[in-house]
């Protein structure tokens, strides 16, 4: 009987686990006319969707999410976080970085996981990143750094550029979350070679 009754509790959070795609709720919408979009951003704010995600936290407790996404790819991120869910992934955070003020910088130092932001390409400026697109997702940023010859993103994030050490909510060639994206058509930016962006997902727009 304890062995069934450990089941069906396992059954039930299963099932109060949310996994939800819908419109931008007004309040966020108001934060992100005032940090991450403005006139002449590539996507309206109508094409954009707000996911609602379960996630198991580096505490191993369950929490709830948001990402902002374009409506094109909405419900192949939320399946894709649902399966990382559970599969035992662990995220330290997932806030909309509108709370960071729409500052990357905060968000990758606070290891937040966050996705769409009107801003440039790293080290680009004047050309649009597929974050500003809603096409782009970054994933425990400070223990997946972005880098390039000597430049590490964010700085904190050099203590974690051996890739050999499997750490939770590590992203690595040949693992879980890395198949995972690739299966849905996904790129990851630990597979570039002029830099490592290791945090990194996108399916850039292949419309004429």
């Amino acid at each position: 009987m304890g062995r069934i009754a450990l089941l069906s509790s396992l059954l039930v959070a299963l099932n109060a686990a949310e996994f939800r795609v819908a419109p931008i709720a007004p309040p966020l919408l108001e934060k992100m006319r005032k940090t991450t979009w403005r006139p002449g951003c590539p996507v309206p704010l109508e094409d954009l969707r707000q996911i609602t995600v379960t996630y198991l936290d580096f505490q191993k407790k369950r929490a709830t999410g948001v990402l902002i996404v374009h409506k094109d790819v909405a419900p192949e991120v939320r399946d894709i976080f649902q399966d990382l869910f559970h599969r035992g992934f662990q995220i330290e955070r997932i806030t909309p970085i509108e709370e960071f003020n729409g500052d990357d910088d905060a968000s990758m130092a606070a290891n937040n996981t966050s996705a769409f932001n009107c801003r440039d390409v790293t080290g680009q400026p004047g050309k649009f990143s597929n974050h500003g697109w809603g096409r782009a997702i970054d994933i425990n940023p400070l223990i997946n750094p972005y880098v390039k010859g000597d430049k590490v993103y964010p700085p904190e994030g050099r203590k974690y550029l051996d890739r050999a050490r499997d750490l939770p909510g590590s992203i690595n060639r040949g693992g879980y979350v890395v198949k995972r994206f690739l299966k849905a058509g996904w790129k990851w930016g630990g597979d570039w070679s002029e830099l490592k962006d290791y945090q990194h997902f996108e399916k850039p727009d292949r419309r004429p």
